[in-house]
């Protein structure tokens, strides 16, 4: 009888929800359907994501995916500032119940499930005008190369991984300065950063005295999906299948054109036969 009572109270616990710090609270999706409001956290990476200096509205690719989404269920999008290394922990905490789009790695995926690919994108290296010294990763992982890069940023966690030799600057950078890191390049504290391909390329663009390596062939290439807070199945789901309605339609591809993306993608075909 005793078994048969602490087997009702563990199922009771599991139906009506999980308990934080004593208190019972709802999974995500049913407390936006209740709120019709979705927390998302967001760390500038245009053009999936970008922040007006002046208003501090967002808009980009996945700014505008996430809005479509929440109007199909009624709800509106608050969103947080984050940063690309604080991001999983304000998931977890439950400040938001989801982000935007993060280069799927290991070290994240234990902290944070991810939803279906949204992209794929790829870390490049961007050094002063003129040096030749970097065509492999292996030219990188040598003693005295100092590497830049962003704490957290999937560039972080590349360098940690493959250029275990080299001397790794890691720069905490703000949503408002995301490509600060870079200019340890530009003011010659460091022989090369490494970072997404799409970062760099901006920085590129704005500092002549800079250019991009491994442009054409990344050093690596990497899913790029939301990340949700682990055990969260049903809003998971909702999100894999919001995101695959969005691609088969057109309408993903047509985020990406308005804000001038270029990413890598799976060529998939759809046809009747």
């Amino acid at each position: 009888m005793v078994l048969a009572a602490l087997a009702l109270v563990v199922i009771s616990a599991g139906f009506f929800g999980r308990k934080t710090g004593g208190s019972e609270t709802q999974d995500a999706l049913t407390k936006i359907l209740n709120t019709k409001r979705m927390d998302v956290c967001v760390a500038e990476w245009p053009p999936a994501s970008i922040k007006d200096a002046r208003t501090g509205e967002y808009s980009g690719h996945d700014i505008d995916a996430y809005k479509m989404i929440a109007k199909e269920i009624g709800a509106s999008v608050v969103f947080h500032d984050t940063t690309f290394g604080n991001m999983p922990a304000a998931i977890q905490s439950g400040v938001c119940d989801s982000g935007t789009s993060l280069y799927v790695k290991p070290s994240r995926a234990a902290a944070v499930d991810f939803t279906r690919p949204v992209l794929f994108g790829g870390d490049s290296g961007l050094v002063r005008k003129g040096d030749k010294r970097f065509k492999t990763v292996e030219d990188i992982n040598q003693a005295g190369v100092k590497v830049a890069v962003a704490t957290g940023e999937s560039g972080h966690i590349f360098a940690k991984t493959y250029l275990t030799k080299a001397k790794i600057i890691s720069i905490d950078v703000e949503a408002s300065d995301l490509t600060r890191f870079a200019l340890e390049v530009s003011s010659g504290r460091a022989d090369i950063a490494v970072a997404d391909g799409s970062t760099l390329t901006r920085f590129a663009a704005a500092h002549p005295e800079t250019e991009m390596v491994f442009v054409s062939e990344p050093l690596d290439l990497n899913p790029d999906a939301f990340p949700v807070r682990m055990g969260e199945t049903k809003f998971l789901n909702f999100l894999n299948n919001s995101i695959f309605s969005l691609q088969v339609s057109g309408e993903w591809k047509n985020l990406e054109k308005k804000y001038d993306a270029h990413w890598f993608h799976e060529d998939v075909t759809y046809r009747v036969e």
